[in-house]
This record gives C-alpha cells, structure tokens and sequence, in this order.
C-alpha cells in the first residue's frame, strides 16, 4: 500500500498533512443493525500498544505519509504514549 505520487504532489504543493487514528472495537459484522444490537460493541484484546503501532501506525506514517496520529474508542493513553516513546520523531506526537 502506497499513496500515490499525484496524490502526495498535491498534499505537498498545498501544505496538507494527513492524520489518522483507529478504535480497539471488534469488527462490525456486515449484516449489523442498531436495532438488532444488544449493546456496545466489545473491544478487542488483541491491540496492545506496541500492536497498534508496529501493525497501524508505522504502515501509515511509513508506507502513506501519515504525520498525525491518535486514536479513539478504547485507544488508551499507555497507546498514545508508547507512540510518543517509539517513534522516530517523539516531539511531533
């Protein structure tokens, strides 16, 4: 995965930066409903902070040019913090 040399051309001339941030919820099934739902949608324990990083982050800040990062849902602060300790500019987090 890649962005594209047009789409990063455009980014640059046009000083914006991309962001992105994940939640720790399950995967919602495609056949879901409001309606039909029993309750809030259960986190994953599977996304340790050291996971959302080597398996989220570094493919966006490497791979698409992602300069921001956060999170949401169930991202917890020992996540951000781990980014901020691991990355290879901490004092942009």
């Amino acid at each position: 995965m890649r962005l594209d040399k047009n789409v990063q051309h455009v980014l640059s001339e046009n000083k914006i930066i991309l962001g992105a941030y994940a939640n720790r919820l399950t995967p919602v099934p495609p056949d879901w409903s409001l309606d039909e739902s029993d309750g809030a949608q259960p986190f994953r324990t599977d996304l340790s902070p050291n996971d959302y990083c080597d398996d989220f982050v570094s493919i966006w800040t490497n791979e698409l040019g992602v300069q921001m990062i956060g999170g949401c849902c169930g991202i917890t602060p020992e996540h951000i913090l781990y980014l901020k300790n691991h990355t290879l500019h901490p004092n942009e987090i």
